[in-house]
Formats: C-alpha cells, structure tokens, sequence
C-alpha cells in the first residue's frame, strides 16, 4: 500500500507518503504498519507554489511514481477557501489522471483523534467537542467519538449558540488555538484542554483507516468541507454517512 496524503486546510500544510511492507497486505494494513517514508511540509501563503514540487521530490526520493500511489487522501476542511481549492484541485487531478482513489478528511476529526491521547478524565464513551475559530467570532465545531472516527455532528456556529451545543451533551473539549482557548476558557465551569495544531502527519491514522473502509469518494463530486452556513445542510450529511460507515469495531 502507498498513501499519499495532502493536507493544505492549516496555516501550516505538508504532503506525506506512506507506505506498508510489500509484504504486508495494503487491504489489511493498519496505523501501525504504515511507515511514513517522507514528510514535506508547505509555508504559509505558498501553497500553489510549492504543494506539486514537494510531491515530486517525495516520489522521487523514495524511487516511486505517481502512478505506484494506491490512493490520495485530502484533508477536506474546514479551514481556508484558498489552502482548500489548492489542495483538492491536486489530488483530483492526479486522482483522475492515475484512476486511483480519494480519500477526504475532516481537519476536526483528525483534532478528534488526537485528543484520544489524552489523560481520561471523563467516561470512555463520552463526545469529545473539538473547536477552530472561523474568525469573526464565530467558530467551527466537531462532536465525535470512538476517537475520531464516528462524527456526531458538525457546524459553523456563533460563541452562543457553540456554549449552547457543548452543554447538551457534555464530554470532552479539545482546541489548538490560543483564541479559542481564551473564548471557551470564559464559559462558566467549562475545562478545555490544549492540544497540538494538526499536521498532516496526525492526518494518517484516519486515512489508513478510511481506507479499510472503501470510504472513498468520486473525484467529480468532492468538494471543500467549508462547514459555513450555506453548507450546513451538506455537512449535516456527510457526518451521518461516516457515522454510518464508520459502526462497528475498529482496531
């Protein structure tokens, strides 16, 4: 199995190759047996310039060609319109041009993930709330469990209406950012916890995981998980379909 995964949703993005054993079955491999072979990571505000050299130089480093790639998994959003376009443009095309499939991500679920690795403080089976700030005061809103890989809900909402959610279904709340951290911190009685920005390399797990889902998705229909209002509807959706797929046990 060779993966390579895109993630341009960030302030920070990076390209990442991996890859399992030949002798490994890429159907059966987990997170564990991936190795990453390579890790490129892309500046702020360069994206376009840099995203198809860094992948080149990945591919060429490791001996390998495009066309070796099994599937592309894009870190769908939320995040900005233009890192997005960037991104998902790149792997539609090379998806297209190798027939090879695509796997998306949501940067809150892959957050989600992370936070399974934090000390437990709450019941196992408990949401985690994961928050990202979409400026102007209003904010994006993941509640997952099984960490990461079932998504409850997820939306673009104002401070009100994001203390309003968190309190009808009480769990854990994870964020990154300091402006966000400070916002959840004035909420009456509420405990947030810090993790780390999500890097490409945090995007792995639930990719090679998607992949032994057959989650994957039409190159002609994909599209940016904006998570903005005129999308609500279409974001209420996707989460009840990976829910869906995402039932059963998981290693």
């Amino acid at each position: 199995m060779l993966l390579l995964i895109v993630d341009t949703a960030g302030p920070i993005g990076g390209v990442l190759l991996g890859g399992t054993d030949r002798s490994v079955d890429g159907a059966a491999a987990t997170g564990q047996e991936i190795e990453i072979l390579g890790v490129m990571e892309l500046h702020p505000r360069a994206f376009s310039a840099e995203l198809i050299p860094a992948i080149t130089e990945l591919l060429q480093a490791n001996g390998r060609r495009l066309v070796d790639v099994d599937a592309f998994a894009a870190v769908s959003g939320p995040g900005s319109f233009t890192g997005l376009r960037v991104g998902l443009s790149a792997v539609k095309a090379m998806a297209e041009a190798t027939g090879k499939p695509i796997l998306t991500l949501s940067r809150l679920a892959i957050m989600a993930s992370m936070a399974a690795g934090l000390p437990p403080s709450e019941s196992a089976d408990a949401p985690v709330h994961v928050v990202l700030d979409a400026g102007r005061g209003e904010f994006y809103h993941g509640v997952y469990r099984n960490a990461g890989h079932t998504c409850m809900a997820e939306s673009f909402e104002t401070f009100d209406a994001l203390s309003a959610s968190i309190r009808s279904e009480p769990g854990r709340v994870v964020a990154s950012e300091a402006d966000v951290l400070n916002a959840l911190n004035t909420m009456p009685g509420m405990i947030t916890r810090e993790i780390s920005s999500p890097t490409v390399r945090d995007a792995l797990p639930l990719a090679v995981a998607a992949w032994q889902a057959g989650e994957f998705r039409d190159p002609a229909g994909m599209d940016a998980n904006y998570l903005r209002r005129s999308d609500a509807v279409v974001s209420r959706t996707f989460c009840a379909k990976q829910a869906a797929q995402s039932r059963g046990p998981r290693s």
